[in-house]
């Protein structure tokens, strides 16, 4: 090899080098993974050491390019754990830009210097490497700029859409076979214009195809990331709704019974003092639980309650009044569209369904109902719990006296 030759290879090696660091640095972001400098020494150093063997033994363009993707691919693939579709994806983008702007300066030197576009063939001894120094350097500002347009975030978010990305890497296929067949008129030994212009038209069509479909893949895979965002938010909403409910159950509702709890009939009862409206508020007392529990068990009394809900659950939707468990044995139910006449009613057949119904022991409730301004509630439960407890006075009056 004399100086001439060394010269050649140390500016391609030179230019070579810095356009891989570039590519490597780019595919880093888009793995959000840095590469050392020693393992890119080693990725630029076999691939590189491709090139100069090619050219020993003057291998075909079309075979030094076509090798030159496979050990690309590997490299990525090992670099940085891409799976081999997203590996060779990339692969093929910088072969295909490579490679085009092969093509074009390749045909634009020939036309300048007037000489067949045979001369830049795979020998050292040939001018191949001010061509090839050109195409290396313009990638090299191609990646530097897409790395500084943080262009590696959209093509992260097109690699993990499978369909564009499959459409991507095989229109990129597409592409490469079609420059890989314009490598082939090196292989003519004539100077026509025609030839020449070819490959320029080839180079810029190329690159043109590419962008475009860089374009179109990154839009779907945009406008797919945004409708998984979309989803994503969505369900995150009727997740944190599914919870806010889980906890509202939690915090106002009784556990036996499935009713309102104590906190918010309190809740609600401030909500209607708010409105400034009269109400009708009736205070219930189951009879005899105690007294149900001591001789046949808690599990019989749970089902007294039960049952006592379920009666009253039915008359307050009927009624459109809200039921509440008090505590204990108490119920209180209010609403402020009945009167106490339709709502005493109401509660007595409720006694009557109880009294009729299969059980071992006698089952009622004692209420007492009032009606008033909801403002001044205290006043209002107090009063209906004086009702109330009059009439169970009563009711044991009578069951004393049976």
């Amino acid at each position: 090899m004399d100086g001439n030759n060394l010269i050649q290879v140390l500016i391609t090696a030179v230019s070579y080098y810095f356009f891989s660091r570039e590519f490597f640095k780019f595919s880093a972001e888009i793995r959000r993974k840095p590469i050392s400098g020693r393992l890119h020494f080693a990725c630029f150093f076999f691939v590189y050491l491709w090139f100069f063997i090619a050219s020993c033994l003057e291998l075909p363009l079309v075979v030094n390019w076509f090798i030159f993707l496979i050990l690309l691919g590997l490299e990525v693939r090992l670099a940085f754990s891409f799976d081999l579709l997203v590996s060779y994806g990339l692969a093929l983008f910088c072969v295909i830009m490579g490679l085009a702007l092969n093509v074009f300066f390749r045909s634009l030197v020939s036309i300048l210097l007037n000489i067949p576009v045979s001369t830049f063939d795979n020998a050292l001894s040939s001018i191949k490497s001010f061509p090839i120094f050109l195409g290396f350097t313009a990638m090299i500002f191609l990646m530097y700029g897409l790395r500084r347009s943080h262009f590696s975030a959209q093509l992260e978010r097109m690699m993990r859409y499978r369909k564009s990305l499959v459409f991507y890497t095989w229109t990129e296929v597409f592409i490469y076979l079609f420059l890989m067949i314009q490598l082939l008129a090196y292989s003519q030994s004539g100077n026509e214009m025609g030839i020449k212009t070819w490959g320029i038209k080839s180079a810029v069509f190329s690159i043109f195809v590419l962008v475009i479909t860089i374009i179109y893949s990154l839009r779907v895979a945009s406008l797919h990331y945004y409708m998984e965002k979309q989803h994503e938010i969505r369900s995150r909403l009727i997740q944190e709704k599914q919870d806010i409910n889980k906890l509202w159950k939690l915090a106002y509702t009784d556990m036996l019974t499935g009713l309102n709890n104590r906190q918010l009939f309190e809740k609600r009862l401030e909500e209607y003092a708010g409105y400034g409206s009269c109400i009708t508020l009736s205070f219930i007392d189951v009879n005899g639980l105690k007294t149900t529990n001591d001789q046949f068990g808690h599990l019989e009394g749970d089902a007294y309650l039960i049952d006592v809900s379920r009666i009253l659950s039915e008359i307050s939707g009927r009624l459109n009044m809200d039921l509440f468990r008090y505590g204990g044995d108490e119920f209180v139910m209010m609403g402020n569209g009945v009167n106490e006449p339709e709502l005493a009613a109401a509660l007595e057949q409720a006694n009557e369904q109880l009294k009729s119904g299969l059980a071992r022991h006698p089952r009622s409730i004692s209420y007492g109902v009032v009606r008033g301004d909801c403002t001044d509630y205290p006043s209002l439960i107090a009063e209906a719990d004086d009702q109330m407890y009059q009439y169970k006075l009563k009711y044991y009056e009578k069951m004393a006296r049976s």
